[in-house]
């Protein structure tokens, strides 16, 4: 079974939030704006939106916002974000490989490694595709994901944290075949243990750009960082942006 139809539950949730900073979901937010040329009320497409860590805050911005995630849990989580801060937000379940859309979104966004599960390479494809395909002409779309040089140059097969009296265990492999990093997660507390783990495809700049291109999108910007930092092989983040001619 893929690692994505079980992954995205409690755990999951209760593990990236022991990792994930409210100040860094603020410097996401405020990055990705300052990256898109968007106007007030631009309709914005957040895919793999999960508990609805930014489209909360774009919605608050006053965009027009629609998150789309596969998991039922995780979008239940969303709902009730957006409703203690009165946030509308259009939460859809669906898979990303085939978007429920017309061409109509001024923007989308693809944030925090949502992008490279698909064991298939066709896959992965086929998703910058449908992106492609739902946004207007003109229309731009921003990929966030891990800068590959960087974790190859300081791959850390074991490391661990500790959160709320909990241990957080993380074990991790590179297969220089297929280009994916694989991660154990285990979370150890009072005697108890659970684990997740996944898998996920890293690309180069000069593979996500053919890749973008192949979709019908023309890549124009890219960065290291939320704050614009130029990328370098001490960028953690690879940031590309396209524009749907």
């Amino acid at each position: 079974m893929s690692w994505w139809l079980s992954y995205f539950g409690e755990l999951y949730l209760r593990m990236f939030g022991a990792m994930v900073t409210p100040e860094q979901t603020v410097q996401e937010v405020a990055g990705t704006l300052s990256f898109l040329d968007l106007a007030p009320e631009a309709r914005i497409l957040d895919l793999a939106c999960g508990q609805g860590r930014h489209a909360v805050p774009f919605a608050r911005l006053g965009f027009r916002v629609v998150g789309l995630d596969r998991s039922t849990y995780l979008l239940a989580q969303a709902q009730e974000r957006a409703a203690e801060v009165e946030a509308e937000v259009h939460w859809v379940q669906g898979d990303m490989r085939r978007l429920p859309w017309g061409e109509q979104f001024d923007a989308c966004v693809s944030l925090f490694t949502a992008f490279g599960y698909f064991a298939e390479e066709a896959q992965n494809q086929q998703v910058l595709e449908e992106v492609c395909r739902v946004l207007k002409a003109g229309g731009q779309f921003l990929l966030d994901v891990p800068n590959r040089d960087y974790y190859l140059l300081r791959i850390l097969p074991y490391s661990w944290r500790r959160h709320e009296g909990a241990v957080i265990l993380e074990e991790t492999t590179f297969d220089p075949v297929t280009c994916r990093f694989k991660t154990d997660f285990t979370w150890v507390k009072e005697g108890r243990t659970e684990t997740l783990s996944h898998s996920v495809r890293h690309y180069t700049v000069p593979e996500l750009n053919g890749m973008l291109q192949r979709a019908g999108m023309v890549p124009t910007a890219l960065y290291g960082d939320f704050d614009g930092r130029p990328l370098d092989l001490d960028s953690r983040r690879l940031i590309v942006v396209a524009t749907k001619p």
